[in-house]
């Protein structure tokens, strides 16, 4: 389905949420996700008919889940064929004179972009944002915001979606425009798919921090699944960080809302505690949202800072024992048997990578 329309750090398959959701709710349930990332969560609510709401302070990570969870209809397919046969008209001619043409609408400006973009990439980048932000239908920009947005990384010179270094990758003209119109017909197919098989179950999402989320009434969710950072593990604004610059977004609020991160802990120098009060307040809100008999999915990993282990497990059992909810099962396993992504400065032999499922009494 959809799951595959962007890179994103960390993501859990959508066979665990999958899994859970089947097994702790009924149709017309609502599942509740406050670290929501790329949508996996949403998207399995919608393809089993069961209400989500979705949590992020990242922007591009709720840009991503919106697309990934609304449903196309057939007239707007049209549409976004057509966009992409306007693109491949201009790649079928490849006019020589077209950098130089569209050299004016490079103006978008940030912090040591000629370093990240070659001239041509900026312009062609430059070229489809005009482009996508002249169409009228909002979904269909937003659609397209993220196919550019899943491809900004490959023609930058950015080593890769988890390694945020410099690597020169001589990007030949019209490789963007060509990518774009590669990744948007993917997109357009699956979204066809998901469209004609996804139920009309209600998705909500916000960009916003998920330590407070008062508009979630008290006991309205059956279900709480989310995987919340890896304390000390990735540094997510700072992967997304071309992202938010072409697309408009406010990187230095991403940064500073982000709990868990490498410049927390690393840059920063800030102890556990500090991520562990966000868990603590971003988890309270879980139970107050959950009804009585609700279950929590949490799917977390150890955390090594300054060389020091943290035990995931133990801590977010005596969180949520705060709140008087049970560990009821768990698994555990080995994170360098999980993912190969992790900065090898900052693994453990020890690191586990826990899921534990909590019962509200």
């Amino acid at each position: 389905m959809t799951h595959i329309f962007h890179a994103y750090p960390a993501k859990f398959i959508p066979q665990i949420p999958k899994l859970f959701i089947e097994k702790y709710t009924k149709p017309g349930d609502t599942v509740y996700d406050p670290f929501v990332g790329s949508g996996t969560t949403l998207v399995e609510c919608k393809l089993l008919n069961r209400n989500g709401i979705g949590i992020d302070s990242n922007p591009i990570a709720t840009l991503i889940s919106i697309c990934k969870t609304t449903k196309l209809s057939s007239d707007e397919i049209i549409i976004a064929n057509n966009f992409l046969l306007d693109i491949e008209a201009i790649l079928a001619l490849r006019p020589s004179n077209f950098h130089l043409q569209y050299d004016y609408l490079n103006t978008i400006d940030f912090q040591n972009k000629e370093h990240w973009f070659q001239n041509n990439v900026q312009i062609e980048l430059s070229f489809l944002i005009k482009k996508i932000r002249e169409i009228k239908n909002e979904k269909i920009v937003r659609f397209f915001e993220v196919c550019l947005s899943s491809i900004i990384v490959d023609v930058s010179n950015q080593e890769s979606n988890t390694r945020y270094a410099y690597k020169e990758k001589s990007i030949q003209n019209f490789k963007t425009l060509n990518q774009f119109v590669k990744r948007g017909k993917m997109m357009i197919e699956r979204i066809s798919d998901f469209s004609n098989i996804c139920s009309d179950s209600k998705i909500e999402i916000y960009t916003q921090s998920s330590e407070d989320v008062s508009f979630i009434p008290n006991e309205s969710v059956a279900l709480v699944i989310t995987s919340p950072p890896y304390a000390n593990t990735y540094d997510y604004y700072l992967y997304h960080k071309s992202r938010m610059n072409w697309l408009g977004y406010d990187v230095r609020k991403t940064q500073e809302t982000e709990i868990g991160s490498r410049d927390k802990h690393s840059s920063k120098k800030l102890e556990i505690n500090h991520f562990l009060k966000g868990l603590e307040k971003c988890f309270k809100e879980c139970e107050r949202a959950l009804i009585s008999g609700g279950y929590a999915v949490i799917i977390i990993g150890d955390s090594v800072i300054r060389g020091e282990l943290f035990d995931a497990k133990l801590f977010t059992k005596d969180l949520f024992a705060k709140f008087g909810m049970d560990l009821i099962e768990f698994s555990s396993q080995n994170l360098k048997e999980t993912t190969r992504m992790f900065n090898p400065k900052f693994t453990n032999e020890l690191k586990l990578e826990h899921i534990l499922v909590f019962k509200k009494n």
